[in-house]
This record gives C-alpha cells, sequence and structure tokens, in this order.
C-alpha cells in the first residue's frame, strides 16, 4: 500500500525523500524492535511500502486498514495487542471474525456504520478485556483507516472523578436532608470577597419558604427582636475588636406572616496571621418547639407551686376548725363537767366538726381522683337507671345548705331520664356542679334542671353570678385551675377536671355558657338508654 497524496503520512514520506541527511537520520531514528521489518544494507534503497510499514509500527497508535467490505487489510502490532487479533493471521478477516469478543460491542456497531457512511468518525469504545480505547475513523481512497489510542487509564480516571463527585453530591443531598430535619442551616460570610453562602434551607428558618435572591446583614439584624437586637449587634461588633474566636447567639427572628420564632446561631471567626477577621461560618437551629416546651415546664412549675400553695392552705382550713372546734368542747367538758353529750352547744360544736371533717375527705376525695385518672384506674359500675330520682335527691341535700347561704335553689325535672351511669360517680358530678353554683353564684339564685332534648340527657346548673369569661371557659376545665382574677373561695382546682372526666367516660360532655341575663350555666349531656 502506498500513501496516498494529501494522506497523514505525506509529509514523512516528502522528508525522507528531499532530506540529503534522511540516510543518517533513518539509522538514527530506527528503534530496536523486533515487530521492525528488515531493513536493507542500503537505507537509501528503502521503498516507500517499507518506510510506512516502519512507521505504523513506530507509532504509539493502534492503526487498521480495512476495505470497503470491512476485512483488514493492514494492521500494525499495536492494534493486534489492543484488539486481541492474530498479528498476520488477520489479513482478509474481519476484525470480528478474527476476535468473536469484538462483535456486538461499542467498535463494531460504530465501525458499521463508518463503513456504510463512508464519513469521519470519533469515538470512545469499551472492549471486552476492560480496555478503553478513543477511535478516530476517516475514509482513505477506497479504504477505511482506524486509530485507536488506549485512554484505559484516562477513562479510569475520570469514571474514578465521576464516582467521587457523585459520592460528594449524595453526600451533600444528605446533609441537606440531615439540616432540614434537624430544621437547620448553615452559612458562611467572607469579609475579605464579600461573598456569602448560605444552605438551602437557611431561608425557610426566617420564614421565606424560597430561597431569596441575597441575604444581607442588614436584612437579619431587621428580622431581629427589639429586645434581642443590641445583644446581638454587640456581639457581632465584638469580634472586630477582641480576640473572639468562636461566639453563641439565641433570638427571636420575625417571619413574613407575622410569628415569632426562636433561632441559636453557633459562629466561629477564622482570622489571618495577624488577626484580621478573614471569615465568619456558623449553623443556625430552630429551637421554636425546644421554648415552647421550655415555657411549657416552667408554667407546669408555676402551676405546681401554685397547687402545694393552695393545696396546704385549702387542707389547712378545715384542720384549724377542726382542731378549734375540739379544743372548745374540751374547754366545756373541763369547765362543766356535767354539760350533757346532747346538748345544743355540744351538737353545735360537734355539727362544726363534722362539717370540716367532711370538706377534708372531699379534698382528699378529689387528689385520690386525679391520681387514679392519670394512671387509668378510675373505675366506673355502668347500670341502667333513672338519673332524676339523684338529681332531685342531691338538691334536697343542698337545700340546707343552700338555706344557710341565702340563696334560693330550686329545680325543675322534667319526667324520667334513662341512662346508663356509675351512681356514685354521677353524684360526684352533680354536687359539684351545685356547689360550685352556691359558691361562685354571690348570693343569686340557683336552677337547676334536666330533660330530654335531641335524644339526649340535658342536666343544666345556672346561677346569676358574674359568670366564666369567654378566655376561661375551656381552661377552668383543665387541672388545678381557678378562674382568673376571681376571688378565693376555696378549692383545689380539680372539681371540674374530675367532672369531664367521669362525663367523657359515660360518653357524655360538659360546658359552660354565659346564662340567660347573667351569670354561668354549666351544662350536661348524656345519651339516653337505648338511644
Amino acid at each position: 500500500m502506498s500513501p496516498l497524496p494529501g494522506g497523514p503520512f505525506e509529509a514523512v514520506r516528502h522528508a525522507a525523500k528531499d532530506d540529503p541527511s534522511s540516510k543518517d537520520a533513518a539509522s538514527a531514528r530506527t528503534p530496536k524492535d523486533t515487530h521492525l521489518p528488515p531493513l536493507p544494507a542500503d537505507e537509501a534503497s528503502m521503498s516507500a511500502q517499507t518506510r510506512l510499514q516502519v512507521l505504523r509500527e513506530m507509532m504509539a497508535e493502534a492503526f487498521l486498514a480495512l476495505d470497503a467490505q470491512g476485512t483488514i487489510h493492514e494492521l500494525n502490532h499495536r492494534a493486534a495487542s489492543l484488539l486481541g487479533l492474530p498479528f498476520g493471521a488477520c489479513e482478509g478477516m474481519t476484525p470480528w471474525a478474527a476476535q468473536p469478543m469484538l462483535a456486538g460491542t461499542t467498535l463494531h456497531e460504530r465501525l458499521l456504520d463508518a463503513l456504510a457512511t463512508r464519513e469521519p468518525a470519533r469515538f470512545l469504545s469499551e472492549l471486552p478485556s476492560g480496555v478503553w480505547l478513543e477511535l478516530s475513523v476517516r475514509p482513505v481512497g477506497g479504504e477505511t483507516w482506524v486509530l485507536a489510542t488506549d485512554i484505559t487509564r484516562r477513562q479510569r480516571a475520570e469514571n474514578e472523578v465521576a464516582r467521587t463527585e457523585e459520592r460528594f453530591r449524595q453526600l451533600g443531598e444528605r446533609f441537606q436532608v440531615a439540616l432540614e430535619s434537624a430544621q437547620m442551616a448553615v452559612w458562611e460570610t467572607n469579609l475579605v470577597t464579600g461573598q456569602v453562602f448560605r444552605s438551602e434551607g437557611h431561608d425557610r428558618l426566617y420564614g421565606y419558604p424560597q430561597p431569596l435572591e441575597e441575604w444581607t446583614h442588614e436584612q437579619f439584624l431587621a428580622s431581629l427582636h427589639p429586645d434581642d437586637r443590641p445583644e446581638v449587634e454587640a456581639q457581632v461588633s465584638a469580634i472586630f475588636h477582641n480576640d473572639v474566636l468562636s461566639y453563641s447567639s439565641t433570638f427571636r427572628t420575625h417571619w413574613p406572616d407575622g410569628s415569632w420564632h426562636w433561632l441559636i446561631s453557633r459562629s466561629r471567626v477564622i482570622r489571618d496571621a495577624n488577626g484580621k477577621v478573614m471569615v465568619v461560618r456558623g449553623a443556625i437551629l430552630d429551637i421554636t418547639a425546644l421554648k415552647e416546651t421550655e415555657e411549657a415546664l416552667q408554667e407546669a412549675v408555676r402551676t405546681r407551686d401554685d397547687f402545694l400553695s393552695v393545696a396546704s392552705h385549702e387542707l389547712r382550713t378545715p384542720l384549724t376548725s377542726l382542731r378549734l372546734q375540739v379544743d372548745l368542747l374540751r374547754r366545756m367538758s373541763e369547765a362543766r363537767g356535767d354539760e350533757p353529750v346532747g346538748s345544743e352547744k355540744v351538737t353545735v360544736r360537734l355539727d362544726a366538726a363534722d362539717r370540716q371533717l367532711k370538706r377534708l375527705a372531699a379534698l382528699l376525695d378529689n387528689l385520690l381522683d386525679v391520681s387514679r385518672i392519670r394512671t387509668g384506674k378510675l373505675d366506673f359500675e355502668l347500670v341502667r337507671g333513672d338519673l332524676a330520682p339523684l338529681v332531685q335527691d342531691l338538691v334536697g341535700r343542698f337545700a340546707d345548705e343552700a338555706k344557710q347561704a341565702g340563696v334560693e335553689l330550686d329545680m325543675r325535672v322534667e319526667g324520667p331520664a334513662p341512662c346508663r351511669f356509675d351512681k356514685l360517680r354521677m353524684e360526684q358530678v352533680v354536687s359539684n356542679l351545685i356547689a360550685n353554683a352556691l359558691r361562685y353564684g354571690q348570693g343569686t339564685p340557683v336552677h337547676v334542671a334536666l330533660r330530654q332534648q335531641d335524644g339526649q340527657l340535658r342536666l343544666t346548673v345556672r346561677d346569676g353570678g358574674p359568670g366564666v369569661p369567654a378566655a376561661e371557659r375551656e381552661r377552668i376545665f383543665q387541672r388545678f385551675a381557678q378562674v382568673q382574677g376571681s376571688a378565693r373561695t376555696g378549692g383545689l382546682g380539680l372539681g371540674l377536671y374530675i367532672v369531664r372526666q367521669i362525663l367523657e367516660a359515660h360518653g357524655g360532655r360538659v360546658w359552660v355558657e354565659e346564662a340567660p341575663g347573667g351569670g354561668a350555666a354549666f351544662v350536661v349531656t348524656l345519651p339516653v338508654e337505648g338511644a
């Protein structure tokens, strides 16, 4: 095969022909390679074919020349080595016939395309052996020449870079998920370049669902609560005047929706050799839920302390009165030993002592009931019955107490009230509601009504007192709750909480509303038996 005019080896051929020192140069460049053809003693008499063959073997690239049918016309040892072809025995065969492992590869498919289209092509192909080739295909005359370079090392390096980038990308995604799950973000301010970096979730911590185009220190300061801003500004200013290496800030930030959120920022200051601030970077964490929990715990502690104070007072009051009655009885016995037990004076003292003992027992029962409710051990024995006689009986029991307090107590019961209830617990409910009306009604009439309405039993205990403010109507059913601003009238703030728990166990409800004409109306509903 002779080189074609304008082919890639034309310059070599002219140089060998025209250079008068080509004989010496050729001798100096001839490698000691067993793949090279034997050279004649007189190198000047070398044919162009031999020169081209020597050049092909000196190439680092693999070289193939295919005819129009794709059979191998010529190849060098490098091509035979890379493609696994039997050198000297594959001419006249297609590469994939000489080496079946090449069949179906990218190399096979792209060479067939080049043979069919007679268009130049460049592509990469991985051989079954794991070798990566960069191939250049070009039609030359009636042949197709193929140059292939082994780029395995380069490709493996690129693949490793791609794998490393993918690992970093996945790590970045996982880190971002971790930041978002923890409601956390990271940021960095480069004071030298003026660049500000913030992680994806940073702006969400300030109430912006989508990232802003920019985030400035002025925007940050503007979002701060007025009470927190001076301290934060002082901390930021201190890093330029002191050798501060790190600092922590806790502050409230105002969201665009008007809400306030708590954030904590821990920052690190990076300085140059002269101590000048270069970079400040940090992490921000949303601690709103933590702050709310902290406030709830503080409120619980305050509630506990208030309860202990009230409980000690409430428990001490009947005990003090009881001790006084006992002392009076002892003095009467010592002064007048002949005073009969059934005398009016003794009876009055004993009745007073009995009332205080009942009050003390009721306080202790309430404490025990709260404990049982919390542990799920408040037992109920639900039986079918008529609630009307129970209500009538309890109103009768409170008649004397109401009379002594100068309070008019009346009742209106319409027909039977069939339902399933625990007698002792329902007595506790009705008694608590009537006692509250007598206590808080400020001497106004108390009305008790029971009737069926809309398939339910409806019990109403109403007074004409100051009533319960709308903001307090749900809170008073919580443990230890007292109406805010009301005068102390006794009790631990447990009665209504227990009432609600009992009624919910019966499938009923209780709430308070404003009574007609003013005052408070406590309403109880229970399912009618069979409804």
